[in-house]
């Protein structure tokens, strides 16, 4: 099994946030699953919940089988689209710093609580700049590095994310986000940046990434490979006089779905990533449920997921997009008061686990039937938000 380098744990014990929590089992007869689907559940009170599948169980398969106090700091967005190396898993937080956490199949969770086995980075180090705030991380398909956006920084950060590499866990480069003329605030917040980048999506072949900018009102792309910005596209709001607010973006490296704090998903075709086009505004009269909030792609290539979270009286749903179409021909109805943000696909791309941040459980989707079929109870009434499948 692979173990980190000496280096990288020399730095990993140097940079390591302490903890005082404790892993435990939630209770003495539950199963101890099959170790083929291990869905890691970040929530709200610094905790991580771990969900397996219990083969031996029809009806509902998955359960909750252990949590950790990790001390983690508003890691609501984990690096789920790739699993770049299976040896490590990553995740931005609200504190100005990047965790990642060696990961074993056969004690996912015992990382939380080792300083060795974890790498705290600090991003927010940009003289006269906030030194906190939020991080959107982003792992290659090899996993060999991070992309990162520190929102009030306005910076695209690369992060050595090799643990062989003896500067991982270190910013190899560090990209300022241009400023567009959208972005001119006249109450500027001494807390905040101008751009915002807000989230991060690399291509299936590493060699891009889009980034949506909260601030900007623009989609910013990136050439990995020679480490510059390459295009930046401006999205109109719908109606004049008002924002829209990107905030969220996830691509497959032919088209881009932006979520919106104005209430719509933004399609673009990133084909050609030095000029990247919008090719169509989702609105709830295309079926786009009430307060988007992140989107996933179907491992067959057929379809989005469109997460929204929904309101006080209006219920959370997924809208199921037709890549081919651009249609939405279905809802997934979510559990009652699910509130969901975030999803990931099973190992075999068999089911979809969203979690359900109103009612402390995670909804599981059936992708062929496009059905729910289970809803997971998290112990403590804990608020889970980010997930990631291993």
């Amino acid at each position: 099994m692979y173990r980190p380098s000496h280096s990288a744990v020399a730095l990993a014990l140097s940079t390591a946030i302490g903890l005082s929590g404790v892993s435990y089992a939630l209770a003495d007869t539950a199963p101890t699953g099959d170790n083929k689907d291990l869905v890691l559940i970040t929530n709200t009170d610094g905790s991580v919940s771990l969900i397996k599948r219990d083969p031996r169980n029809k009806a509902e398969p998955y359960f909750e089988a252990e949590k950790v106090d990790a001390g983690l700091a508003g890691a609501a967005w984990p690096a789920n689209q790739y699993i770049g190396s299976t040896h490590w898993w990553w995740t931005g937080q609200s504190n100005g710093s990047v965790e990642g956490f060696e990961f074993r199949r056969e004690d996912p969770l015992q990382a939380m609580v080792e300083s060795d086995r974890r790498i705290n980075v600090d991003t927010y180090i940009t003289p006269g700049r906030p030194d906190n705030g939020a991080n959107f991380a982003g792992v290659t398909p090899n996993g060999k590095t991070l992309w990162n956006a520190a929102r009030e920084v306005d910076e695209i950060q690369e992060i050595d994310a090799d643990p062989n590499s003896p500067s991982f866990g270190q910013i190899l480069t560090r990209i300022d986000v241009p400023i567009s003329l959208e972005a001119i605030n006249p109450n500027p917040n001494p807390a905040q940046g101008v751009m915002r980048p807000c989230d991060m999506s690399i291509t299936p072949d590493g060699k891009f990434l889009f980034e949506p900018d909260l601030g900007g009102e623009t989609v910013t792309a990136v050439d990995i490979r020679s480490r510059q910005v390459v295009d930046q596209l401006v999205l109109a709001p719908l109606q004049s006089g008002t924002r829209t607010r990107p905030f969220m973006l996830t691509t497959n490296g032919k088209i881009a779905l932006v979520e919106n704090l104005e209430g719509t998903y933004a399609v673009l075709d990133v084909s050609d990533p030095y000029n990247m086009l919008e090719i169509k505004r989702l609105t709830q009269a295309d079926g786009v449920g009430v307060s988007p909030q992140t989107s996933e792609f179907t491992p067959d290539g057929k379809y989005a997921y469109l997460i929204a979270n929904g309101s006080p009286s209006v219920p959370g749903v997924i809208s199921v997009l037709d890549l081919k179409t651009l249609t939405i021909p279905k809802q997934i109805t979510l559990p009652e008061g699910c509130r969901p943000h975030a999803g990931d696909f099973s190992r075999d791309g068999r089911h979809f686990f969203v979690n359900c941040s109103g009612s402390s459980s995670v909804a599981v989707i059936d992708t062929k039937t496009q059905e729910l079929v289970q809803n997971v109870a998290l112990a403590d009434d804990v608020t889970p938000r980010g997930v990631v499948t291993r």
